[in-house]
């Protein structure tokens, strides 16, 4: 899971005298309206690099200071040692994973260019059992209201409930699209859209790869499976 910088957290992190946040790109959804307060009382945004564990100590030192973010959020009282043990263990597991590569230009303006060729694929594991590719190439980091990305994948199927709004692009293959007991067939350079609100079966025969485009940019912590 993604973590979700809202204006909130750079309030109450103001208020506990932190004069910037740190955080991992990949990792992390910055509200838009969570910059705007960060500018207006002064705060910076600090880009950390990906953390690493290269022996036993790495690995407990990381295992540390994720087990304080995880209990900075809680209320005291609020989780079992056993609910905070879990978390730990997801955290840390996807801090294991490699990070998907891909290559980016970015203008002094805000403009983005991503090259597609460049994408490399990380394992979408909100969806259990099935080996569904996905990469964000544009989200809340880029100061976007929306949010972009490429998901692939080869003769599955999952539900989904969307939470946001997604437009899905068609470039490979063959994206099935399940709903109100019939089925949508989009083929390269056919574009779906999906409504807020909706539940869907993801399919496909074959393998299929397309681009989505969601708004707003942080789908990735309201949709659910």
């Amino acid at each position: 899971m993604k973590l979700l910088i809202t204006a909130e957290e750079v309030k109450k992190r103001h208020r506990n005298g932190n004069a910037a946040i740190s955080f991992v790109l990949h990792n992390t959804i910055i509200t838009p309206e969570a910059r705007d307060v960060a500018k207006k009382l002064g705060m910076v945004f600090t880009e950390l690099g990906e953390p690493t564990a290269k022996s036993p100590g790495d690995e407990n030192a990381m295992r540390s200071i994720v087990r304080k973010a995880v209990e900075a959020r809680l209320s005291p009282g609020s989780h079992d040692p056993a609910a905070i043990d879990r978390a730990i263990a997801t955290a840390m597991r996807e801090l294991r994973q490699p990070v998907p590569h891909c290559d980016r230009e970015r203008a002094g303006n805000g403009v983005v260019l991503v090259r597609g060729s460049s994408v490399e694929f990380g394992r979408f594991d909100g969806v259990c059992d099935h080996n569904v590719g996905l990469t964000d190439i544009i989200t809340a980091a880029d100061n976007s209201t929306m949010a972009a990305g490429y998901m692939q994948w080869e003769k599955c199927s999952f539900p989904w409930t969307l939470t946001y709004d997604e437009i899905d692009i068609v470039l490979e293959g063959e994206l099935h699209i399940v709903c109100a007991g019939r089925t949508f067939v989009g083929k390269p350079g056919d574009v779906f859209f999906i409504p807020k609100g909706t539940t869907i079966e993801f399919s496909a025969p074959d393998k299929v790869r397309f681009v989505y485009v969601t708004y707003p940019a942080n789908w990735a912590d309201s949709g659910k499976a």
